[in-house]
């Protein structure tokens, strides 16, 4: 989507971390809004700055895994801006720890979120979509949508369905006026893993995780990257050093980039899981 200006561009997860500093920086390329969150108070400082930047911009509370939700905000969106032209799914959460410490509800709860979120925004914005002379569809994956790691199951199960749904619709959709993106960012210091879910028992402890997160880049660097990459039409959107390099070294050993993973891993564990546990596991590949 070359042309931002005066396009409306739908971004869930929009009051805080990159969903945030995307919505803003969409808004100086020219774009109008509707924000979304689980409630409307948090996107109030957001839809304040975006207006100060003379664009119009609407609210929306609700719930991006629940499926009814979606036609009301429809026709919120509709009354609003009578169309869409560029969508990003951008809200998810985190969910971390021992595949067998995380209870079902966890994994169901992580699944909702991160992937039926996504697909509700493609199926239900699509046919407004399909109306535009030219149009968008920006799908927040992760680095862990294109190499896994131990300890984020459930969160890297749903960043592989992400990709894996944002490139299949980019071939359908090939011959039509909807491009597709898919994004995914290494570190970002966002309060991802800070609000999320932690499930002890594993090598890495809950304050490492977070100050993992805490080195990335900051969301507004990130905006950047991915708006550029909007405006030039990339299908692959990485974000940050760390992600361009995980993602060359899964391209380069597709199978045995989990041996460096897992010693990483290993290394970084926590003094308190490192004091529990007895034995190597074993990192071969199969």
């Amino acid at each position: 989507m070359r042309n931002l200006t005066d396009r409306v561009a739908v971004v869930t997860g929009a009051a805080s971390g990159i969903g945030r500093a995307l919505s803003l920086e969409l808004a100086k390329r020219g774009c109008h809004l509707a924000i979304t969150d689980r409630t409307t108070a948090p996107l109030s400082p957001v839809a304040d700055q975006i207006r100060q930047m003379g664009r119009r911009v609407s609210t929306h509370g609700f719930d991006v895994s629940d499926r009814t939700a979606w036609p009301r905000f429809i026709s919120e969106l509709t009354a609003a801006h009578s169309a869409a032209h560029l969508l990003v799914n951008n809200a998810g959460v985190s969910l971390t720890g021992p595949f067998a410490s995380c209870s079902i509800d966890d994994i169901d709860w992580q699944i909702k979120v991160n992937l039926w979120g996504v697909v509700y925004g493609c199926h239900f914005l699509m046919p407004m979509l399909r109306a535009q002379e030219e149009a968008h569809i920006v799908n927040i994956s992760s680095i862990f949508g294109i190499i896994s790691v131990p300890e984020s199951a459930a969160y890297c199960m749903s960043k592989h369905a992400v990709r894996s749904l944002s490139e299949s619709l980019e071939m359908e959709l090939w011959d039509s006026s909807i491009r597709v993106s898919s994004v995914h960012p290494g570190a970002v210091a966002t309060r991802i893993v800070e609000d999320g879910r932690y499930r002890a028992g594993g090598y890495v402890g809950e304050e490492e995780s977070k100050k993992l997160i805490a080195r990335g880049i900051a969301p507004s660097e990130a905006a950047i990257i991915v708006a550029d990459g909007i405006q030039r039409d990339q299908r692959r959107i990485l974000v940050g050093r760390d992600a361009a390099w995980l993602a060359r070294m899964q391209r380069w050993m597709p199978v045995w980039y989990r041996n460096l993973v897992a010693l990483w891993h290993r290394r970084n564990r926590s003094d308190a899981a490192f004091a529990g546990t007895k034995g190597t596991p074993d990192v071969s590949d199969p």
